[in-house]
This record gives structure tokens, C-alpha cells and sequence, in this order.
């Protein structure tokens, strides 16, 4: 991310070295990630976390991360990001994941609107889609706030923690995407 984008409550910003303690909270905590993956060690959850610097490129299925930092407490609150599931068809993956204590507060609305108007902005786009675990009811009805619909529900479609769980796809044509309020 080159610019750093105020949302009035939120900065949306690259994420810095100093924000590692501040990312382990929520990227360690076993309810945060129950749906994502499995909690990992530090030391993995490090790798993780470098995985999310340098330039967004737009370089097809590499993730470009940007930190979500609560303004009135300076505190990195969770994460954002989207990559290229394919440059030739014009299609973006979103993902997000936040602090569990900062959850319920609109704050997820807030970021995904800002990154969603970055992506429409300056990313050719024609299809925004995004997964989850269909019991994350919080993450499929944030998708759905920004006009995104259930356009698949895949049974066991994916090994987590040693127990196969389901997945549901959801997507929506930039052009239908509802930016209006949060």
C-alpha cells in the first residue's frame, strides 16, 4: 500500500515491524482464527505477518496487506487485504480478519469500504469475491452489507485443524458493489 488512507475512525496503512505484538493478539487468538486457520506458534504467525509487506503490485494471488490502526488508541486492530484470483478475468479476493475485542463496532464496515474504494479506483476490476467458514456469520453479513450474495456453499472443501469443514463463496460485479453509508 503506498498511501495511507484515513476513514475518520481508521488509518489504512502498510504495516510496520512495530506492529507484530499488536498483530499476535488477534492472529494467536484461537477465537479470531477458529474459522481461518488453525492458532500458530509465534514464530509462524511471524512468517504470516512478513508475508504482508512490500509493494502491492498486483501480482495475480499474492496478497497486498494493509494494517487497520485505530486512530484514538494508535493500536494496530486487525488486517485487510485482496489479491488478484485472476488479472485476465479481472477478479479480486478480499479477506480480513480483526482484533476480537474491537469486533461489533463497525469497524470491519469501515475498513472494507475504504479498500473497496481503493480497488474500484485504482485496480481493474470486474468481480470482488471473498470465502468463509458458513458458520463466521459475522464475516458472510459483512460481505453481504456491500451488495456481495452467496453464489456457492462447498461441503468439505477444506482440511482445518484436522477436521474437514465447509465453505461458502460469495461475490458480486464491481459494478453492484453498495458503497453508499457504513
Amino acid at each position: 500500500m503506498k498511501e495511507t488512507v484515513d476513514t475518520g475512525r481508521l488509518l489504512l496503512r502498510p504495516l510496520e515491524k512495530s506492529d507484530f505484538e499488536d498483530y499476535c493478539e488477534y492472529a494467536m487468538d484461537p477465537e479470531v482464527m477458529k474459522y481461518i486457520m488453525p492458532v500458530s506458534t509465534k514464530k509462524e504467525a511471524h512468517d504470516i505477518f512478513l508475508k504482508h509487506f512490500g509493494e502491492w503490485t498486483g501480482e495475480e494471488g499474492r496478497w497486498m496487506g494493509a494494517a487497520v490502526v485505530l486512530k484514538s488508541e494508535d493500536k494496530l486492530i486487525g488486517d485487510i487485504g485482496f489479491r488478484y484470483t485472476s488479472k485476465y478475468h479481472e477478479q479480486i479476493e478480499i479477506g480480513y480478519k480483526f482484533n476480537r475485542n474491537y469486533q461489533g463496532k463497525g469497524y470491519g464496515t469501515e475498513a472494507i469500504k475504504a479498500m473497496l474504494e481503493l480497488i474500484v479506483r485504482d485496480w481493474p476490476c470486474h468481480k470482488i469475491v471473498a470465502y468463509c467458514e458458513p458458520r463466521n456469520v459475522a464475516s458472510w453479513k459483512l460481505m453481504e452489507h456491500f451488495g456481495m450474495v452467496r453464489e456457492g456453499y462447498f461441503k468439505e472443501h477444506f482440511k482445518f485443524d484436522g477436521r474437514w469443514q465447509d465453505e461458502v463463496a460469495y461475490g458480486c460485479l464491481v459494478k453492484s458493489i453498495k458503497l453508499g453509508g457504513t
